[in-house]
């Protein structure tokens, strides 16, 4: 079945897909365009083939785009400072099989005009080792380290490159490279999310426009996370309301 498919024409079948978006059932029916014995059962085998190809890409729930027709768009990737290296090497070191991410304030400034003045590191831990990493962070980097924090705290204790612990919410977005790296759907919903976040709720709207017209973001992910963290009206109605983004899912 596999190599069958591999041996259609996959141009072909591009061409007969619209330049908007289409659907799994959209491709089967160019699929039968191209060769009218292709079977259902073979459409997993020929969406793979497609994706890996370049040829098409998901933009949404059951939603795809010609790559042609897709603004070239690429992953977005934090770039960790020293300060938060030190704490990933330490975590890596001492708690190698702990869930964690780690993400930095200062990420923001590529979308924000308003820039930050100090930086703040959140270390996101799985609940149940959340206690345990404190205690023994506050020995490694004294006087920098935060649990769960009120705002109010923040600004009386927050150093530049402090520290900040918080649980790992479940189901939280994972980078496709490092397991403790954030993507950009989770720092989205977080910014709606995480009622500590001191920052211009004015600069939102041209934030996010920039963020979804630079990177590619996956709406799928976005909204799982949004609905964990019971925030999909209010991410996806301030996206409806305030920007020109385009809704690719439901829910």
């Amino acid at each position: 079945m596999a190599q069958e498919v591999m041996s259609m024409n996959k141009h072909a079948i591009i061409r007969n897909l619209p330049d908007v978006t289409c659907t799994r059932q959209q491709i089967l029916r160019a699929a039968r365009i191209v060769e009218p014995s292709f079977k259902e059962t073979q459409l997993r085998y020929l969406m793979g083939t497609l994706h890996n190809s370049r040829l098409i890409v998901r933009v949404g729930r059951n939603q795809y785009k010609k790559v042609d027709k897709e603004p070239k768009k690429s992953i977005f990737t934090g770039v960790y400072s020293h300060a938060a290296q030190q704490v990933i090497g330490y975590m890596q070191e001492q708690f190698p099989l702990l869930s964690y991410r780690v993400w930095e304030l200062s990420w923001l400034n590529e979308f924000f005009n308003h820039q930050l003045a100090h930086n703040q590191i959140f270390l996101e831990v799985e609940k149940e080792g959340c206690d345990f990493v404190f205690s023994t962070l506050t020995e490694k980097f004294p006087g920098m380290v935060l649990l769960r924090p009120k705002a109010q705290e923040i600004l009386r204790y927050g150093t530049d490159d402090v520290i900040i612990i918080n649980h790992l919410v479940t189901e939280a977005p994972k980078s496709d490279g490092e397991r403790y790296q954030v993507p950009l759907e989770k720092l989205i919903v977080d910014l709606f999310a995480n009622k500590n976040l001191m920052l211009s709720k004015g600069d939102y709207p041209a934030a996010i426009e920039l963020m979804f017209t630079k990177y590619r973001i996956d709406q799928v992910s976005m909204l799982r996370y949004a609905r964990r963290r019971n925030k999909v009206k209010t991410v996806f109605d301030f996206l409806r309301d305030n920007t020109t983004i385009e809704r690719m899912v439901q829910g």
